[in-house]
């Protein structure tokens, strides 16, 4: 099982999550002509759908778009420094399935 951890920056929560390239090692491959649709279930057993996106310009860096990240985010009462755990697991159904979690600071 492949796993991920990222604090979450202002950016991260008020726009679009930026994908590092730890999460990208096991994401499918960033089409540069579509977003690629990424089914994520949260550990209540919701599922959303967000959007990989590899950006054009001086700034490559691919993103999740913000419509379905925003969604996410306030549903769940995200906050700059929270902490994401995002990882894939083999699924008897899906084949390949997306998992993520988040932690809040004990401190803030």
């Amino acid at each position: 099982m492949n796993r991920f951890e990222k604090e979450l920056t202002p950016s991260d929560v008020n726009q679009r999550l930026a994908v590092t390239k730890g999460m990208l090692e096991f994401l499918p491959q960033i089409d540069p002509e579509h977003d690629v649709p990424i089914r994520v279930l949260d550990e209540t057993g919701k599922v959303y759908v967000f959007y990989l996106s590899g950006r054009q310009g001086r700034n490559k860096k691919p993103v999740f778009q913000a419509k379905q990240w925003r969604v996410f985010v306030k549903e769940r009462g995200i906050a700059a420094g929270d902490v994401m755990y995002f990882w894939q697991e083999d699924n008897a159904f899906y084949q390949t399935q997306y998992k993520i979690a988040l932690l809040k600071p004990l401190f803030p």
